[in-house]
């Protein structure tokens, strides 16, 4: 049987990952390399240009908005506003019928 404890709060849970692959001397070589530029890309692997926060990099370089974006999203919230409006109607005249 549980004794009551009044002042005790659970821990949360902890995750605790081990990589199955994991050499720490390879890392130590990839970062010097790195460090040193000597990352070469001619070197016959496939290399992507993804890397830890390159989509937030993206969204804070995208080009500035033009007048055709502007106008899309102003027809855009036009368009979600007539639909509200139809939807709001239709649920006070099945409200006000029945």
């Amino acid at each position: 049987m549980a004794i009551f404890r009044a002042f005790h709060t659970p821990k949360p849970r902890q995750f605790r990952h081990k990589p199955i692959y994991y050499s720490p001397e390879e890392e130590e070589r990839r970062e010097r390399e790195e460090r040193l530029g000597l990352n070469r890309k001619d070197d016959g692997e496939f290399h992507t240009s993804l890397h830890r926060g390159s989509f937030r990099q993206q969204r804070w370089d995208a080009p500035e908005e033009t007048d055709d974006m502007r106008l899309q999203r102003r027809h855009s919230n036009v368009r979600l506003l007539v639909i509200l409006v139809a939807l709001f109607a239709l649920a006070a005249l099945l409200y006000l019928t029945v």
